[in-house]
């Protein structure tokens, strides 16, 4: 699923449905998208492509918040994810086992919510300076993330190879204008010289085709001119 928000999508985890409601509401007031999560456990299995921030209560489930930093963090494909943890345990050794662990940020409960919407910003803040330039490009129901180099479709993820997410991206940026099978070539495969002919880029389409689907119709070809995606399928 892709959002909208410019300011990032958060998931909030916490058993707890009066904390889940009343942060969800005020993030929700601040611009960010906001998912839920009551089971820490359930969120390692869940798509987290398009999540920028976690939140989530550090200690009162079997699987803990502290347990979900480590999981993710060492994970290469969710290590990014910013990470804030509260509960109700105080104290300087808990806010360093946290902070060890992975996260961005540890809060207290109670706090008030001046202070963990601040202190969300403040996180969002570091973490789009630090992370990849996101850039969404749609197509029908295709979106790819150009930033993160990652495709779905009806919100589901489409597995590219990189040199097929490099031929996608091509033919995004051009939308009903052909793009040469030597002009894909000569960018895709930059100075590699491994299959250093044009027939390597028909290969890598035939593959893209068949990951697209539905969509694969409006990837159309026409010799002398190359490949291009278009809106309409009768060219």
């Amino acid at each position: 699923m892709t959002y909208n928000s410019s300011l990032g999508v958060i998931l909030l985890v916490d058993d707890d449905k009066d904390i889940c409601e009343l942060l969800q509401v005020n993030l929700k007031n601040e611009g960010y998208h906001i998912e839920t999560e009551i089971n820490a456990a359930e969120v390692c299995r869940r798509d987290l492509t398009d999540i920028d921030l976690i939140i989530a209560d550090g200690m009162r489930q079997q699987y803990t918040g502290m347990d979900l930093v480590y999981d993710l963090k060492e994970n290469p494909e969710t290590e990014n994810i910013a990470f804030i943890l509260y509960s109700t345990f105080g104290g300087e050794s808990m806010t360093i086992d946290a902070l060890e662990a992975g996260a961005d940020d540890y809060i207290v409960k109670p706090f008030s919510l001046r202070e963990l919407v601040a202190r969300v910003k403040s996180v969002m803040r570091r973490h789009v300076r630090s992370a990849a330039p996101r850039s969404l490009v749609t197509f029908k129901n295709l979106t790819a993330d150009i930033g993160r180099q990652n495709v779905k479709i009806d919100g589901v993820p489409v597995p590219l190879t990189p040199k097929e997410f490099a031929i996608l991206a091509m033919l995004l940026r051009n939308i009903d204008s052909y793009v040469g099978r030597l002009e894909i070539f000569k960018t895709v495969w930059n100075d590699e010289t491994a299959g250093s002919n044009e027939r390597i880029v028909d290969t890598n389409i035939s593959r893209l085709r068949k990951k697209l689907g539905d969509l694969a119709p409006y990837l159309i070809s026409r010799t002398g001119h190359g490949y291009m995606l278009s809106t309409t399928i009768n060219q």
